[in-house]
């Protein structure tokens, strides 16, 4: 019945994907898996006045669990905290990911000067990749005890949903809002294209990263506020024979 938000210092590296620049960053999986994949492709293209951004993604339903034991479970976590007989028979694991791909214009040739480039299209994807709910076999379907957990588990769903909604929404209003992407009527002015690349990947990694960061922060705290002690002393009281 644990919900912890994943912990560590984030490992950057840059790859190739397609041919395509991209910029990964992971977490260790603990009981609540947050993954972020941040992926900035580049495109070129000649012409256009109007940058557009669209921020798009799913949020998947979740899959329920009822095929594994009790100790199954806690191994999944990689957490044992103290709640009924000191067990954990429930959990949800929570994945998402965001991605990024744009396109850049320059502004005319400028034989005499640096490139003027802007971003004529923005296109993040945000999306939750996994939202799934484990209930101990232990605990038949319809018992007190397996409808006491799935609904405490039910209430980490609704706080992780809920908190990607809004953050989603965030996402969406920062990009509008943000000046430091490069559009039409204020170019950046760059010496290559690849510096241009590099600016601009930048700049979203400098909207993306606090919101990550905001997100990761708050998902934990509201999930933390239902796996406490007295929270699971309610929940235990609820049932018997745990």
């Amino acid at each position: 019945m644990r919900m912890s938000t994943a912990r560590g210092v984030k490992d950057f590296w840059p790859e190739k994907v397609n041919g395509l620049k991209t910029l990964r960053a992971k977490w260790p999986p603990f009981g609540l898996i947050i993954m972020l994949i941040f992926g900035c492709s580049a495109a070129w293209a000649a012409g256009g006045h109007s940058p557009l951004i669209h921020v798009t993604g799913n949020l998947l339903p979740p899959t329920y669990h009822h095929e594994y034991s009790t100790e199954q479970i806690e191994a999944m976590s990689g957490l044992r905290a103290p709640s009924r007989a000191a067990q954990e028979p429930g959990l949800t694991l929570f994945e998402y990911e965001i991605s990024s791909q744009y396109e850049m214009t320059e502004l005319g040739p400028n034989f005499n000067g640096p490139l003027r480039v802007w971003a004529k299209s923005i296109d993040v994807k945000f999306s939750v990749t996994r939202m799934e709910v484990y209930v101990s076999s232990k605990y038949p379907r319809g018992s007190c005890q397996y409808e006491t957990v799935l609904a405490h588990e039910n209430t980490h769903v609704a706080i992780n949903e809920r908190v990607f909604k809004k953050y989603k929404a965030l996402l969406i209003r920062a990009l509008k809002m943000d000046r430091n992407l490069p559009t039409h009527d204020h170019p950046m002015r760059v010496s290559s294209e690849q510096e241009a690349e590099e600016v601009l990947d930048r700049n979203l990694k400098g909207i993306l990263n606090p919101l990550e960061a905001s997100f990761q922060a708050e998902d934990r705290r509201e999930n933390a506020k239902i796996d406490t002690p007295a929270s699971y002393a309610r929940t235990q009281a609820k049932c018997r024979d745990w």
